[in-house]
């Protein structure tokens, strides 16, 4: 990390960037602080300030934080930047995540997580405040419990897997209903269950289901 940063600072409320200028250079390892008031203004400037570290702000007028740094990210690859919001919205976590961002953390954090942040995204690391972990572990977790619900097989009855098997076997309701001694209205019905747990609409792709997903053991 250099002796001196020169940090660009990019937020539509001038007293907040003035508060946070007046946090900052209380840092010996802070030099020269610029500011823009929105996305638009910190790419105009960012090629002649040349900043090595940028706080950026998400809503903003004019152009908000998420376009501009997927724009300046494109055209400066090597840029730093910490996005400081009072959001933690999980979108806006992934999206600024997904455009290449160093930081993310939340505009109430304390001066001693300012100062670790700054050091560490400007010596090559990155820094998430602990909000903005939890935050992105929620949406693993949910990432995570979607797909086992699309992997996870469906769970039947008793009842249930054995007119499956028979319907696989080629039976119709009239045989089936013969063989476990209920009537075909009741076989209907199973099968509308049937058809809902596995998300078919009729017997031909109910049973072509069941093959795919190896859901009953046919006899050879």
């Amino acid at each position: 990390m250099k002796d001196q940063l020169t940090l660009l600072i990019i937020d539509d409320h001038k007293i907040f960037r003035d508060g946070l200028k007046l946090l900052l250079s209380q840092f010996p390892f802070v030099g020269k602080m610029h500011e823009a008031s929105n996305g638009q203004e910190f790419l105009d400037m960012v090629e002649d300030v040349r900043p090595d570290l940028v706080m950026m702000d998400i809503n903003m007028p004019v152009m908000g934080g998420i376009e501009a740094t997927q724009t300046a990210l494109e055209r400066y690859p090597d840029l730093k930047i910490i996005v400081l919001t009072t959001f933690h919205d999980e979108d806006f976590v992934e999206q600024m995540m997904v455009a290449g961002v160093e930081g993310y953390m939340l505009k109430r954090s304390t001066p001693e997580e300012f100062e670790t942040a700054i050091k560490r995204v400007s010596a090559g690391g990155n820094y998430f405040s602990d909000e903005i972990v939890r935050t992105v572990a929620s949406k693993l977790n949910k990432i995570r419990e979607e797909s086992l619900a699309r992997t996870s097989k469906p769970e039947f009855t008793e009842r249930e897997t054995e007119i499956l098997k028979l319907l696989c076997e080629g039976l119709n309701n009239d045989q089936i209903s013969d063989i476990i001694h209920i009537s075909p209205k009741t076989i209907e019905k199973h099968k509308s269950n049937l058809f809902q747990k596995t998300d078919t609409n009729n017997t031909i792709n109910l049973i072509l289901y069941a093959i795919r997903n190896d859901l009953v053991q046919l006899e050879k």
